[in-house]
C-alpha cells in the first residue's frame, strides 16, 4: 500500500464537459437501462467503526452480473452510430469473464459475431456465461495479458473490431469510450446519496485501471480539489497499477498471479489511464484473498437488517480493501493519512455478482 498526496498536482482528467454530457445524454435516451442500487449498510459500518458505508451494487447491471456492461454497451453503440461497426461484423476482446460477457451481449444486440479470448485460469462458469450470449470462447495458454496479445494479433490479421477495456500503443479510443461509460456508475451513486454530501472516501478496484480512472475523473470533474479521497484496491500478488505509479511509468509484472480475484488478475495496466491515476488517485492498497473472502461473507450474511449482497471475489475486493485499511494494524499510518475514523463515510463498489457459484459456496462454507 502507499498514500499518494495528489491534491497539489495538476489533474490529468481524461474527459471534458462535453464527454460527460454525451454519456449522460446516452443513458437518458435509454430509460430501459435502469440504475443499479446504492445500499446503506449501517450495521457493517458500525462494526468497522465508521459513520456510514455506502455500497454501489453492480451485481445485476442491465441484466448481466457485473459493471462492465455500462462501458461495453456505451462504446459499441457509439461506434455503431459513427458507422465504425456494422451488422455482421466480428467484435473481439480478451477477458477474465465479465468484460467478455458484456461485449458478447453488446455484439449480439447489434447483430454482430463475438470472439472472447480467455486465459486458462478463467473459471468454467464464466466461460459458459460468455458462450450463453452466443460468443465463441477462445482459450489461450497463459495469463490475461497473454490473451490480450493473442487477441490483438488475430484481430489485425482478420480485420475484426477490438472492443478492449485496456489500451496499448496506437489503440486507446475505444478504452476511453468504455471508461466514459463507467462514469455512469458514479452519476447514479450521486443521485442516490443526494441530498447528503459526497462520501469522504471512495474505494474502487484497480484491475487494468479503467474503472478506477473513471471514478477518479468523475470525482475530479464533479468536485475538483474538494473531491473524496480515491483509493485503488488490487490483489497483493497483482499490483500492476500501484507498481506503475510508484515507478513513474506503466510497468509490467510477470505472471501467473496467485489470486482468486479473477477480474483483477492483471500484470499490465492500461497506459491511457496512467496520467489520470497518477494525478487523481490518493492511495493504493494490495489485499490478500482472505480480505476479499471476509467481505464476501459479511455481504452475503448481513447483520441487523443490512441488505444482502451476493458478490464474487473481485466484486467484493473494494469492500475487502476497506476492511484491511480499517482493521489491519500495519495500515494504521495509511488510515491516519486518509483521516478515516468514527465520523467517516465510505463508498465501495461491488463490481460483480456470483460469477463462479462453486467458488462462492466454498468461501461461504468456511468459518
Amino acid at each position: 500500500m502507499f498514500y499518494l498526496p495528489t491534491r497539489g498536482r495538476r489533474p490529468a482528467n481524461l474527459f471534458r464537459d462535453e464527454d460527460f454530457a454525451r454519456q449522460r445524454r446516452f443513458f437518458a435516451e435509454r430509460p430501459a437501462l435502469t440504475p443499479t442500487p446504492l445500499h446503506r449498510l449501517p450495521s457493517l459500518a458500525a462494526s468497522l467503526g465508521i459513520r456510514e458505508l455506502l455500497v454501489k451494487d453492480e451485481t445485476a447491471r442491465f441484466g448481466l452480473n457485473a459493471f462492465k456492461a455500462a462501458g461495453a454497451m456505451f462504446a459499441v453503440t457509439t461506434l455503431i452510430e459513427r458507422g465504425a461497426i456494422r451488422e455482421g461484423d466480428t467484435l473481439v476482446c480478451a477477458s477474465e469473464g465479465n468484460h467478455g460477457r458484456a461485449v458478447a451481449r453488446a455484439a449480439r444486440d447489434a447483430g454482430c459475431a463475438a470472439r472472447v479470448y480467455l486465459a486458462h485460469s478463467v473459471a468454467p462458469a464464466r466461460v459458459q456465461a460468455i458462450q450463453s450470449e452466443g460468443a465463441m470462447a477462445v482459450p489461450v495458454a497463459g495469463t490475461y495479458d497473454d490473451a490480450v496479445r493473442v487477441m490483438a494479433r488475430d484481430a489485425a490479421a482478420n480485420g475484426w473490431t477490438v472492443i478492449s477495456d485496456t489500451s496499448w500503443e496506437g489503440y486507446d479510443e475505444i478504452p476511453r469510450l468504455i471508461m466514459l461509460g463507467y462514469t455512469r456508475l458514479m452519476d447514479e451513486a450521486e443521485q442516490a446519496w443526494s441530498p447528503e454530501p459526497a462520501p469522504d472516501v471512495i474505494l474502487a478496484q484497480a484491475g487494468v485501471g479503467g474503472l478506477l480512472a473513471a471514478v477518479a475523473c468523475w470525482a475530479d470533474h464533479r468536485f475538483g480539489p474538494s473531491r473524496p479521497a480515491i483509493i485503488g484496491v488490487e490483489p497483493s500478488s497483482a499490483t500492476c497499477v500501484q507498481t506503475s505509479i510508484r515507478n513513474g511509468r506503466p510497468t509490467t509484472l510477470p505472471g501467473p498471479f496467485d489470486t482468486v480475484m479473477g477480474g483483477l488478475r492483471c500484470g499490465e495496466m492500461s497506459p491511457v489511464a496512467f496520467d489520470a491515476l497518477k494525478t487523481l488517485v490518493d492511495g493504493f492498497v494490495g489485499i490478500d484473498d482472505e480480505w476479499a473472502f471476509d467481505a464476501m461473507r459479511r455481504l452475503a450474511r448481513p447483520a441487523d437488517g443490512d441488505p444482502r449482497i451476493a458478490a464474487g471475489a473481485s466484486g467484493a475486493a473494494g469492500c475487502g480493501g476497506l476492511f484491511a485499511i480499517l482493521r489491519d494494524p500495519s495500515l494504521a499510518a495509511f488510515r491516519g493519512s486518509l483521516g478515516l475514523g468514527p465520523a467517516s463515510r465510505a463508498l465501495v463498489l461491488v463490481t460483480e455478482g456470483v460469477t463462479d457459484p462453486a467458488g462462492f459456496e466454498a468461501v461461504l462454507s468456511r468459518a
